[in-house]
C-alpha cells in the first residue's frame, strides 16, 4: 500500500466529512481516478492545462466524481508520461500547478494530488505548490530510504514554507520486534512523523484491486478508521477546518 492508496483515501476521507476537494492526479497510471470512481477514458488530462500553451483550461478538465459529493477529480492518463518529458524543458515548470489553477473558476477547500513513482517534473512540481508533502514510508528494511531521497528532492525546489511528513503505512501488529525497530528508525529521522500507523489489511488491498476505497466497501475493516484519523491529522496540518 503506497501513495495512490492514502492519497484517494484521504481525499475521499476529507470529501466524506464534508469538504470540497480536488484531487489531481499526475500518476501516469491514472490508479487515483479509477479508484475514486472515473472510468478509463479517452480526453483531456491534467497534464493538458501544463505548459506553455495548455491545450485545456482546468474547468474544462475537472469532473465530478460519481460516487460521493464533494470530490472533483482532475484524472491522469498514460499519455502524461510524454507530456511530463516535454515539461522539462519549460522554464517556469515549478509553476505549473499554479498557473494551471488560475484557469479553475471555483476554489476547493483542499488540493490533494498523487504524483508519479519517480521523482521527475510532475512530482517537483508538486513538492514546490505543496503546503504539504506527504511521504509514505511502509514498514520494514530499507524503508527510510526513499524518504531520504524525497526530502533531498523537496529542499531542492522548495524556496520557503511547505511542510514535509512522513505516514506509516503496512503496520504488522504481529511482527512486534520490527514495529519497536521501525519506532526506533523514525526517531532518527529529520522530517515529522504522522501519528497514524496504517496497518497491512486484505479489505483494503481488495478494495484497490476492484478500484474503490476501503470506506466504500468495508467500512469497519482493519486500516478504515486508521486512514480517517490519518486524514484528519493532515487536515489539520493544512488549515483545513
Amino acid at each position: 500500500m503506497g501513495k495512490t492508496t492514502l492519497c484517494s483515501h484521504v481525499a475521499a476521507a476529507l470529501a466524506d466529512a464534508g469538504h470540497r476537494v480536488l484531487l489531481l492526479d499526475l500518476d501516469p497510471q491514472a490508479h487515483a481516478s479509477l479508484v475514486l470512481g472515473l472510468e478509463s477514458r479517452e480526453g483531456p488530462c491534467v497534464a493538458d492545462a501544463f505548459g506553455p500553451r495548455p491545450k485545456y483550461k482546468l474547468d474544462e478538465i475537472v469532473v465530478a466524481s460519481p460516487k460521493r459529493q464533494g470530490l472533483f477529480i482532475a484524472p491522469g492518463a498514460p499519455r502524461m508520461a510524454a507530456l511530463e518529458r516535454e515539461l522539462f524543458g519549460w522554464g517556469h515548470r515549478l509553476q505549473a500547478i499554479p498557473r494551471a489553477l488560475k484557469t479553475l473558476s471555483w476554489t476547493p477547500d483542499v488540493i490533494i494530488v498523487d504524483t508519479p513513482p519517480s521523482i521527475g517534473a510532475f512530482t517537483e512540481a508538486v513538492l514546490c505548490f505543496a503546503d504539504v508533502v506527504v511521504a509514505p514510508v511502509p514498514t520494514g528494511a530499507f524503508a527510510l530510504q526513499g524518504l531520504g531521497e524525497i526530502e533531498t528532492a523537496w529542499r531542492d525546489v522548495r524556496e520557503e514554507g511547505g511542510q514535509l511528513v512522513a505516514a506509516v503505512n503496512l503496520w504488522d501488529r504481529r511482527t512486534p520486534a520490527t514495529n519497536v525497530a521501525m519506532e526506533e528508525a523514525l526517531k532518527d529521522v529529520t522530517v515529522p512523523v504522522l501519528k497514524a500507523r496504517v496497518p497491512r489489511s486484505e479489505a483494503i488491498n481488495q478494495a484497490g484491486l476492484g478500484y474503490e476505497v476501503v470506506f466504500d466497501v468495508s467500512p469497519n475493516a482493519a486500516g478504515a478508521e486508521e486512514l480517517r484519523a490519518m486524514a484528519r491529522e493532515l487536515a489539520k496540518l493544512a488549515g483545513l477546518r
